[in-house]
């Protein structure tokens, strides 16, 4: 199975954490403070591998949608961590311009 985004047939193990993951820190404010405080600590737990880990305590939007995070989910991380519009745009510009050139 390829890992294409989140229309994958399947979605992978890694998928359903980054999705829990950020579900999770923007519905439970004890979370999202955990979250603020120290992003690569907070995601050093999850059964992730560590290229995952630093896409979502790096905001790398890119890497966290084509591993499978629900564009929704995404767009709300940016929404509550105040990453402004045009990077969040940006960042799915530059996945569709190295899909289609």
């Amino acid at each position: 199975m390829t890992a294409r985004n989140w229309r994958q047939d399947m979605p992978t193990p890694q998928a359903y954490w980054m999705n829990k993951v950020l579900y999770d820190i923007h519905h439970k404010p004890a979370e999202l403070e955990r979250y603020r405080r120290d992003p690569a600590a907070y995601v050093a737990a999850l059964p992730l591998e560590p290229a995952l880990q630093a896409a979502i305590s790096n905001d790398d939007i890119g890497a966290m949608y084509l591993n499978g995070v629900s564009p929704y989910l995404l767009r709300a991380h940016c929404l509550g961590m105040r990453i402004p519009e045009e990077v969040f745009l940006s960042s799915l510009r530059a996945l569709a311009e190295v899909a289609h050139g």
